[in-house]
């Protein structure tokens, strides 16, 4: 850990002489509260009558993950806060750099993306006494403490039951009582990949369907790499029931590997979560079946809103449960444009 905060805190040096309390990317400062908006104006104010900063550091840019990020901007501007925001592009000790330099400028909280939740605790120990809100990935929860840090976010095992539960439904409603079923899982470790995994397995295995798993591999949150190994899959040759992901950028992945590989077409559902417009299209078109709406505006703004709370003292829930809902073709038209702003 301290030779993480060494680095880090060599690279906070060179960083804050680049940017600022910056790197990445910085989105721009909520606009000051006008004459007549008083209301704004003190939302944004500590008790000593110092506007408030906030800052951001995302773990990297994805879709879900910029409208996270809109959205808390949306939320600074609304509740009259300085807010900054950085792209920490999955490096870890970035992101503690960010944090370093926030609380080191004078930062009053901060909200965190984190890289690797086995970080969480150099991320603390860096933000020193500036508050911290972990967000969309919780941390082992002996770390989160009133008044100081908590966390804003969904229960990751609602997520892969709704997915375990679909599958099944879907199978079973096919006459099947066995299935193969194949699972592109995100970063191994990450405790949100850990989560939807085993739920999903759990709500298949509770069905009463039995399941060959044909086969399991990370494709680490992302499109291509998912694609590269679901295509490598197909090319086995062993037959496959229903695909379920991790994140929707996955599945989108695995439904490209489809229409390039032998059959050119999606051969069998294909399940995601997220809930992001390209997945959304996607279900209209027919070609993924399901996915989980995370929602990024509840989860961001959140996020913002418990950061103000704990830099000005009120009380403020450890834990914040943004509820996740399924989606199909029957509602996906509710859920067009609901991660957006």
């Amino acid at each position: 850990m301290k030779k993480l905060l060494s680095m880090a805190m060599a690279g906070c040096m060179l960083f804050g002489l680049l940017a600022g309390c910056g790197g990445g990317t910085q989105a721009q400062d909520a606009a000051p509260a006008g004459n007549g908006d008083k209301a704004a104006a003190q939302d944004g104010a500590a008790d000593d009558g110092h506007k408030l900063k906030i800052g951001l550091s995302i773990s990297a840019r994805d879709q879900w993950v910029s409208n996270m990020e809109q959205a808390a901007i949306d939320k600074a501007g609304e509740l009259g806060v300085d807010f900054s925001s950085f792209d920490a592009n999955t490096d870890p000790i970035t992101q503690i750099s960010h944090v370093q330099t926030c609380a080191a400028d004078g930062y009053d909280a901060m909200v965190v993306h984190i890289v690797n939740t086995d970080n969480a605790q150099e991320i603390l120990d860096a933000a020193g006494d500036m508050k911290v809100v972990f967000v969309n990935r919780v941390v082992d929860e002996n770390l989160f403490k009133e008044g100081q840090v908590v966390y804003v976010g969904s229960n990751e095992e609602e997520a892969g039951g709704y997915q375990g539960e679909y599958i099944a439904k879907k199978l079973k409603d096919e006459g099947k009582d066995e299935a193969n079923v194949a699972i592109m899982t995100g970063t191994l470790g990450m405790q949100a990949m850990v989560l939807r995994t085993d739920s999903a397995k759990k709500a298949l295995e509770d069905s009463g369907l039995t399941v060959n798993y044909v086969f399991e591999d990370t494709g680490e949150w992302d499109r291509a790499k998912a694609m590269d190994k679901f295509t490598q899959f197909l090319g086995s040759g062993k037959p496959v029931d229903a695909v379920i992901c991790n994140n929707d950028e996955m599945a989108l992945g695995v439904i490209e590997a489809m229409k390039t590989s032998g059959e050119k077409k999606v051969v069998c559902p294909v399940a995601g979560i997220d809930a992001t417009s390209v997945a959304l299209e996607s279900i209209v078109s027919g070609d993924m079946a399901f996915t989980v709406f995370q929602n990024a505006v509840g989860q961001g703004g959140g996020a913002v809103e418990a950061a103000v709370k704990l830099a000005k003292g009120e009380p403020c829930e450890l834990y914040t449960w943004i509820p996740f809902e399924p989606v199909d073709k029957d509602n996906v038209n509710d859920y067009i444009g609901a991660n957006k702003n």
